[in-house]
């Protein structure tokens, strides 16, 4: 896949800004670099995504710090991921010749780990930049790398270790390069000319395991990188045609995981903002709970039972962690947060970095988030699906799951009639339609999982119904829909949800669609709600766009769906990457880069749409059945003998330590 940065031919000076979509990612599964095309990593915190950056010029081009290497030349840029990995390359083609840039975290499994096993890693910590010429006689290169610790407030001081080869400490990580680097005011600096006689690398070492590589180390490095991407590729069970597309998503995913806990992050990104200038810039670095049954329901479908078991986990460890702090304090609080810390310990209280300009301008510069002390009534539902599509794929609901089952069950029969902060993370509480449909949601689950709870549970849900048909429909020119919150007359995009969950029998389900495509639908684009259109100015939502399309589908208008489909397909980045937001006029993205759910709803449905072109019936279901009818065992012997099956090619990693992690 070639960026379209092949157009590009002069160098850019430090301070040039670059549009998110400009931005590739690559990442360990702990942490994340958001790398532009002029060869300068722009965003990187350290060790972990919610830890403060350690480059940060994302957010502010003077103050944020940044590691760069590029020819001290004009140039034009090629950019591709190698295969379907995370490993970036960068042709710089100039007159004298072209520089080859391979940058890469080095990621690879721990030795006694199985076959199957693609989340317990090893902690190498280590970021690889590997400069080669292709082809001419010699190309100078310039090299910079000028830290800025703890979100810019502080130069990192670096401390010469070695001369021959360079070496380079600070507290945070330890720099190698096997060509002359200097320090000047605490930058680390370099300019020298490279050509076919040697392969010039740098490694950013903030990991335990201290001493400097040489080239056939870094080479060993290089190609465990690339088997684990290869044989965790093999585990994607989709075949067809948007293989390239599906691939890249799940890679994306992949790396927004963060393996050693087993949480995911929504993106990787803090205070992008949802409109130039604006003040809507949030910080995504965590866990949202919402994002569950999504993540639960694509990882399953795709294959890897893996990243979803450790994520079930990772939200039993750490509700069970909240339920026995409240117990010792003697509070009565309520089982679920909207959000959680990727490490423990982590703050989540917003808080504001007034030294930062933000990006492009766009102010404040926000880290932690204020939907962290909020109450959304809709996550209940999410993660009661996730333990259900759990089960369905042959995991067990440990005496642990089902305790947290039954407290989350009870906040859902306690707290339903109250209003909440909603899907959006409103300030103000209402009684917001779509939290209610999740509680009905959450309970119907709860009643399969917990079946000597189920008649109670039914009951409270069949209540839940009626209060919302009698004071969640509105009127329109062409009939009734389903309102955004109760006794409303607006309209939100979360209302496509309530007919592919369900809940909403048709003939309101098109009524209700038909008004979301009458006010907040642009091209094939949707917006959240008219005040997020209207009034703040933001871009359109891209995941409520593959809502669109998954009512499209439901109603059997496949044709129109992929139409859609299409259309949003062809305003990915270069690379193949979504943010949260697009602006629907100039194809500009928006909002935290790369976006989770943005990825998730859009592999949800391909997968949906190539399903039901197969066969009819499965266009009709409902989400939960659609779950059901396309994924087997995929946990346990079972699960392991169904991938054989399905993908032959994995067996041979029964035999393979390709991708382990070999000792020094």
């Amino acid at each position: 896949m070639l960026s379209d940065d092949s157009s590009r031919h002069m160098k850019k000076s430090s301070n040039h800004e670059y549009a998110i979509k400009d931005y590739a990612l690559i990442g360990n599964c702990e942490t994340a670099a958001l790398i532009n095309p002029d060869g300068g990593i722009d965003w990187l915190c350290l060790p972990a995504f919610d830890s403060p950056s350690f480059f940060g010029a994302l957010l502010d081009r003077e103050k944020g710090g940044q590691f760069l290497i590029r020819p001290a030349c004009s140039y034009r840029v090629e950019r591709e991921y190698i295969e379907n990995s995370a490993i970036l390359q960068s042709d710089f083609v100039t007159e004298k010749g072209t520089v080859q840039l391979t940058e890469f975290f080095v990621i690879a499994r721990q030795r006694n780990a199985r076959f199957y096993d693609f989340t317990s890693l090893h902690p190498t910590r280590k970021l690889v930049r590997i400069v080669k010429l292709k082809s001419g006689h010699s190309v100078p290169i310039q090299a910079t790398l000028n830290a800025r610790a703890d979100y810019g407030r502080h130069h990192v001081a670096w401390t010469r270790i070695s001369n021959d080869p360079p070496q380079y400490s600070c507290p945070a990580a330890t720099f190698y390069a096997n060509f002359p680097v200097e320090n000047a005011a605490d930058q680390l600096t370099s300019c020298f000319l490279a050509d076919t006689s040697q392969t010039y690398f740098t490694v950013l070492d903030y990991g335990t395991e201290h001493r400097p590589p040489d080239l056939e180390e870094v080479n060993s490095w290089f190609l465990v990188t690339k088997s684990y991407w290869r044989e965790w590729n093999l585990f994607n069970y989709y075949r067809g045609a948007y293989e390239k597309t599906i691939r890249r998503s799940a890679v994306t995913l992949k790396l927004l995981t963060h393996a050693s806990s087993g949480a995911f992050v929504a993106a990787p990104t803090t205070s992008l903002p949802e409109r130039i200038g604006g003040d809507q810039n949030w910080d995504y670095r965590y866990l949202w709970v919402r994002d569950t049954s999504l993540f639960i329901n694509t990882m399953f479908r795709l294959g890897y039972s893996g990243e979803a078991k450790a994520f079930i986990n990772f939200m039993k460890s750490r509700c069970q962690e909240e339920y026995e702090t409240n117990i010792a304090s003697s509070e009565k609080a309520k089982a679920l947060k909207v959000l959680y810390p990727i490490q423990p310990g982590s703050p989540t209280e917003e808080r504001f970095l007034e030294h930062l300009r933000g990006y492009r301008g766009s102010t404040p510069v926000r880290i932690g988030n204020r939907a962290a002390r909020q109450f959304q009534l809709d996550n209940y539902g999410h993660l009661l699906e996730a333990f259900y599509y759990f089960r369905h794929t042959g995991g067990k609901l440990s005496p642990e799951i089902m305790e947290l089952l039954r407290r989350l069950t009870e906040d859902v029969v306690l707290y339903w009639r109250e209003p909440d902060n909603g899907i959006w993370e409103n300030p103000a509480t209402k009684h917001y339609i779509y939290s209610k449909i999740m509680a009905w949601a959450a309970l119907e689950r709860a009643a399969t999982l917990d079946p000597a709870q189920s008649n109670r549970l039914k009951e409270i849900s069949v209540g839940i119904r009626e209060d919302i048909f009698t004071r969640g429909l509105a009127k329109s020119g062409s009939g009734r829909f389903l309102a955004d919150a109760y006794d409303s007359k607006g309209i939100d995009a979360s209302c496509l949800l309530a007919f592919t969950n369900g809940f909403l029998p048709k003939n309101l389900a098109v009524a209700t669609r038909q008004e979301i495509e009458r006010t907040l639908v642009s091209g094939p684009f949707v917006y959240r709600n008219v005040q997020q259109r209207e009034k703040h100015k933001e871009g359109a939502f891209l995941l409520c766009s593959f809502w669109w399309i998954s009512h499209l589908i439901q109603g059997g208008e496949l044709r129109r769906a992929e139409e859609i489909l299409s259309q949003i397909l062809d305003h990915a980045s270069p690379l193949g990457l979504f943010a949260e937001e697009i602006d629907p006029e100039s194809g500009e993205f928006l909002g935290n880069f790369p976006q989770a759910f943005s990825h998730l709803g859009l592999i949800k449905t391909i997968l949906d749409l190539e399903q039901s072109k197969k066969d009819p019936r499965y266009q009709l279901l409902p989400d939960a059945q659609k779950f059901e009818h396309s994924v087997g065992a995929t946990i346990g012997v079972k699960g392991v003998l169904s991938g054989f099956m399905r993908v032959p090619e994995t067996f041979q990693l029964l035999f393979s330590d390709r991708s382990k992690w070999t000792l020094p």
